[in-house]
Formats: C-alpha cells, structure tokens, sequence
C-alpha cells in the first residue's frame, strides 16, 4: 500500500469519526437552542469565529482605497490575523498555504518557494510581487523574494491581502501573476506588553516582546525585538542538512495624528540571520571545480518608512510615502551583494460628480547595486532608476449594481524601456447576495540586472580538456508580458455561507529562459586551457496558464467554521527559436509539471472551558517535472486561553506522514518536511 494512499484513509478515517463525535456533542452542548447556556458562555464560545468570515472584510490592495471584498473585481483572499492565530504558523510564509490559487512549497529549513499561479522556483515566483505595509520586498537583482529575510511580530499583522491576478496597472511592472500585501495593525491597536515564546522538536526556540505606548492622546507607538532559533532538517537520503538558521529582528512603528486633517505613520526594522549553506555545487574557477559546497550564508536588512496622509475633504485625500531598504547578503561562496533602495511614491483620490471614484499618482525607485566580482562572477556596481505614473477610475453606471474601473500604469526602466499596463474591470451585483465580476488586464516582468549583465562560471565538466558552462549575458532580454481574462462569481446567500469561483486565462509571451546554441569554442587563458559552452538568457518562450479557483465557507453552528479551497491550473509553454536549445535544469519551462490540483479544508472549533480544537488538511498533487510525488499534510492546533489576556496553545504539523518532499532545485539541496511538534504561550498586559 502506498504511504500516500495509507495516509489519506487515516486522516479521513479520524476526520469521519471527528465529525460524528463533533455532532452528537454539538447537538447536546451547542445546539441552537441554546436553553441553560448563559449570554457569557454563548459569547465564549462564539468568540472570533465571526471574525474569519471573508463577507465583511474591507481590502485596501485592489483599489488602494478601503473597499468591501465582496464589491471588488478581482480574485481575492484576505488572511486575517485570527487565521494567522488559529493556522499555528510560525511564520508568513506557512500562514500563505490556506489561500486559493497559491502555492507554498519549502525547500528546505530556510527556504520557500511561493507563487500565484504558476512559475514556482527557488526565490518564489519572479512574476509575483511582495509588499509589506506598501514597502516593496521583490528584489531587484534575483527577480524575486528572499522568504528567508521576512518576518515581523505575528500577531501584529493585522491582515494578508492576497490578490490572485494581475495589479500591475497600481503596482507596477512584476505584479504579473498576483501581489501579496502584508498589513500590519497601526500603533494605537498594539498598546501594552505582548511577551510570546515557545519551542519544539523544529523549532529549537522563538521569543517575541513588543510593547506599546503613548505620548499625549495623538502619538502612539510600538517598539519589539524578536528571535527565532530553527533547526536543520532531513535530507531525502535520510541524513541530517546544513540548513538550520538563527534570526534576530527589531523594529518600530508609530502613529501621529497631527490635526483632525493630518496623519503620518514612521515604522523601521533592523534584522540580522545565520543560515545553513548546502550547495550541490559552487560557482566554479577551473582550479577548485565545482564540487558540493557547506557552509553558512549571512543576511542582513534594514528598512524605514514615512507616510504622510492628508484628509482634504470628505471625498479627497492625498498621501506622500517615501522608504528606504538595504539588503546585504554574504556568504563563503564569491557571490555578495548589497542592494540599496530609495522609493519615493503620491497618490491622489477624489470624485468627480456622485459616479466617478478617481484616483491618480506617481512613483521613483532608485536602486543601487554593489556586487563582488571575483574570477568567477562579474556584475558591474551601478544604479538604475524607474519611474512611473497611474491613473484609476472606477465609474458608478447604476449605483450599488454595476461598476466599471479603467486605468493604467505607465513606467520606464533601464532594460526594457516604457512599458504601458492598462486593465479594464467591471462588477455586477444584481442584488446583496450575488457578485459578478470580468477582467482584462496587461501585466509586464522587467529583467533583472543579474538577467541583463550576470557574468558567472556554472559547471565544470572533467575531461581532456575540461568543459566550462559559462553564463554571459549580454542585455539582450526585454519585458515578459501577459494578457489576463479573468472572470469570477461570489454567492453569500447568508451570513453563515459564502462561495467564491473565479477562472482565468494567461497568455504569456517574451519569457525569459537560459539557453545555448550549442557552439563549443576554446580557451587558452586562464589555465588549464579549456572548452567554453556559453549560456545566456532571451526571450525564448510563451505559452498559456489555464485554471480555476473555488473557495467556500460555512459556519454551521455559532462555535464552528469550516473553510476550504481547490485550485485546478495546467501550463502550456513551447520555444518560440529553434535555433537554441532549451535546459533541462530549474526554469520557466519546468513550470509545465508543476501540480495541477492543490485542496484544503479547514476547521475551527470553540469547545467549552476557554479551549479551541483547529485542523487543516492539504493536498498537493505531484510535479512531473521534477518528479515529486502528491503528498497530503494534516496539522492540528489546541488552544487554551484560561484569562483574556493568556493564551496557551500546542501545534502538531504534518502529523500523518514522517517526512514528504514539497520542492527541489539544482542550486540548493531540498530537505524534507518533517513531522513537528510545538508549543507556544502569549501573555499580554
């Protein structure tokens, strides 16, 4: 019998069981006639259930002005800081797995891969934009996010607004496939202490202390320090990695409201990380080869941020936001940089007459790139600089039943020039309950600097004389590009149940790969005297991304709420040269296997005595390509919290199954996720 299918029966097996004992106790204890129990009980017991519905949520990332979710034209998911709670993550990137559409694979201890429909790789997809509290976290350089570098205080993350799609036509070129925007609660929701720790057979430590205060009743503020100690895991082999990592963070954030009229918000973080560096191979000279390299990877960032928001009126607003970010990355391996970032951004919002929501704004980005070259890699150390302007305007056509918005974001950059992003959306709620929804949008990927002028020695093939595989690029790549129809309906028939459907169809063209021609020349110097095959990367590949998404949730008793989701996606890619020969190895074109179906069901229960008993179920079909098989993980969360102010809780995480791998790549080695056990307690005051 195979693991997979063994796994499946026993947790449908518990699940069965689960529920009939759930049933008979409901309908002795929580029943909905609720004779014997008191207000204060009832209110126990329905205590924040309310709060994971979707139905009453207000998002800010699709229009970048607050909104209901159900009144937007756009595939939508909101991750509220009760999920975060209630899930047991230890950090964001676990908090992504319950979203529709989203994939959230781990590489190893320190490493996620996490995309929006499709193009799943070791730095995350490159066609998918990261935000936190509307700082950029994409680098420039890698086309990508460094998952391992982000964090902040969990339970000051007020909400994840995820939108599944494109919002390049507000964000910008690289929110192709999706933008992720991590909203943390402002400094007057976060007063007092917070003290939070725990450990476990992963986690061998993590300690949080924040504390909240104010000065007058118009400035707060909040300032924390957290660590987190996690340690190595399991190689599919069956011996121990190289990948364990210890990080320590700091930050601050406050809150001044100057005049009735007048807002600014400052917010800063400092963190610093040692990680575990497993290598299959090294960047390679032709004297040391290109054998496995272990060592370790040290990271640092520092960002701060200052906003502005002035209230003109009650139908206009403008807000002035400006931040800086530093990432320094070292490692054993000749490969350091230092990125340097300066992003100034206005945004202007009024009406214009009763049906015309307007909203209009420009942006700079100045990005600085300090690169160590070495006999093995050359990158040359300069800036680049991008500007852009957007327009939004959401136009009322019958009110409170159909809604159209148009608009644009138009930018120049350094290597692909100007690049035009327009969208046109519409809505049509024929009453309270039903939403309709239609989209097409043009979303673009500007190159990196490392895809336009990375120099970097690859492999070495032994021989007489040896073979180099060399990577040169030399400018040659343009924008990728996508054309997205989209379309979606949301049901909520009732304040209990809600469904979410949404399909789509991605036409990419002008992907970027890494390609050869075949030609083999020789080189004399340096020495040993040697075969060069070089590599680069063009715009070599289109193809489509087909798919659909269904996300629903029920609250059949006052204490009890069930979520869940399925994702169907198939990508189609082909060559658009014959003339160069495509890899074997990680990228784009591997996207083709990755998995076509991803399921999740999640429960959340109040029982008596001021506990709560939490399950979550996912399913993830295999990757053809990289021929990982389908594996399932079952995580379960008991919580106690015996005062208001004192949480107790204890997580089990993929406790069906000893180990499974979700993700592997050519550059890193992939350990496997293991089973793991933690606790964790949270005292306020």
């Amino acid at each position: 019998m195979k693991s997979g299918n063994f796994s499946l029966k026993i947790f449908f097996s518990i699940f069965i069981f689960w529920l009939c004992f759930d049933f008979i106790f409901s309908q002795n204890v929580f029943s909905n006639n609720t004779v014997g129990l008191s207000e204060e009980q009832l209110e126990i017991l329905s205590k924040d259930i309310k709060e994971l519905m979707q139905t009453d949520v207000v998002v800010t990332s699709v229009s970048k002005r607050p909104q209901l979710l159900h009144e937007t034209a756009s595939a939508v998911y909101v991750v509220t800081q009760e999920d975060i709670r209630r899930t047991g993550a230890v950090n964001i990137m676990e908090a992504l797995r319950i979203v529709p559409g989203m994939q959230v694979s781990k590489i190893n201890q320190n490493r996620y891969a996490i995309s929006i429909r499709g193009f799943n790789r070791r730095l995350g997809s490159d066609k998918l934009l990261v935000l936190m509290d509307g700082r950029t976290v994409y680098s420039p350089s890698a086309s990508g996010v460094f998952w391992i570098g982000q964090d902040t205080v969990l339970e000051d993350i007020d909400r994840i607004e995820v939108i599944r799609g494109p919002g390049a036509s507000l964000w910008g070129s690289n929110a192709v496939a999706g933008v992720i925007n991590i909203i943390t609660k402002k400094a007057p929701e976060t007063q007092g202490v917070l003290l939070s720790g725990g450990s476990g057979t992963e986690e061998n430590g993590f300690a949080t202390l924040r504390y909240g205060g104010k000065i007058g009743d118009d400035f707060s503020y909040r300032v924390y320090g957290k660590y987190r100690d996690r340690d190595e895991g399991k190689k599919i082999a069956g011996s121990r990695a190289i990948d364990d990592k210890q990080m320590g963070q700091g930050g601050f954030r406050s809150d001044w409201q100057i005049n009735p009229s007048d807002n600014l918000t400052m917010q800063g973080d400092y963190y610093n990380l040692d990680a575990g560096l497993d290598f299959t191979s090294r960047f390679v000279s032709l004297t040391a080869g290109s054998s496995p390299f272990k060592g370790e990877v040290t990271q640092k960032g520092t960002n701060f941020l200052s906003r502005w928001t002035r209230k003109l009126d009650d139908s206009s607003s403008f807000q002035f936001q400006a931040y800086y970010d530093r990432l320094e990355r070292k490692s054993a391996l000749p490969f350091q940089n230092i990125v340097d970032q300066v992003d100034l951004d206005f945004q202007h919002n009024f009406l214009i007459g009763e049906k015309q929501n307007f909203l209009w704004g420009m942006n700079y980005r100045y990005s600085f790139f300090d690169f160590e070259e070495t006999n093995i890699t050359r990158l040359p150390n300069r800036g680049t600089s991008l500007f852009s302007f957007f327009i939004h305007d959401e136009i009322t056509l019958i009110p409170n039943t159909w809604n159209v918005i148009i608009g644009s974001k138009f930018e120049h950059n350094e290597f692909s020039g100007f690049e035009v992003q327009p969208n046109v959306r519409t809505t049509w709620t024929p009453n309270p309950n039903h939403t309709f929804w239609v989209a097409v949008s043009r979303a673009t990927r500007i190159p990196s600097i490392i895809e336009e002028e990375f120099s970097v020695n690859r492999i070495l093939i032994p021989g007489t004389p040896p073979l180099l595989i060399r990577e040169k690029n030399d400018g040659r790549t343009d924008a990728e590009e996508l054309i997205a129809y989209e379309a979606g309906y949301r049901f909520h028939p009732n304040t209990q149940l809600s469904f979410d459907v949404t399909g789509y169809y991605f036409d990419y063209d002008n992907l970027i790969e890494n390609v050869n021609t075949g030609s083999i020349f020789f080189e004399a110097t340096p020495t040993p005297a040697h075969l060069v095959l070089e590599t680069f990367n063009d715009n070599v590949l289109e193809g489509e991304v087909l798919g659909a998404e269904l996300s629903a949730q029920w609250q059949p008793l006052t204490h009890w709420r069930l979520s869940g989701s399925y994702t169907f996606r198939r990508i189609d890619l082909r060559s658009t040269d014959s003339g160069i020969l495509l890899p074997t190895g990680e990228g784009d074109l591997d996207a083709e296997g990755e998995p076509e179906h991803v399921f999740n069901v999640r429960s959340y229960l109040n029982l008596p005595y001021k506990l709560e008993f939490d399950t979550i179920f996912n399913y993830v079909s295999e990757n053809s390509t990289l021929k990982i098989p389908s594996y399932s993980r079952v995580d379960l969360r008991l919580g106690w919290k015996p005062t208001k102010n004192i949480e107790l809780s204890l997580v089990g995480q993929n406790i069906l199954d000893d180990s499974h791998l979700e993700l592997s790549e050519l550059l890193e080695e992939a350990t496997e996720t293991e089973r793991s056990f933690y606790c964790k307690a949270t005292i306020k005051f």
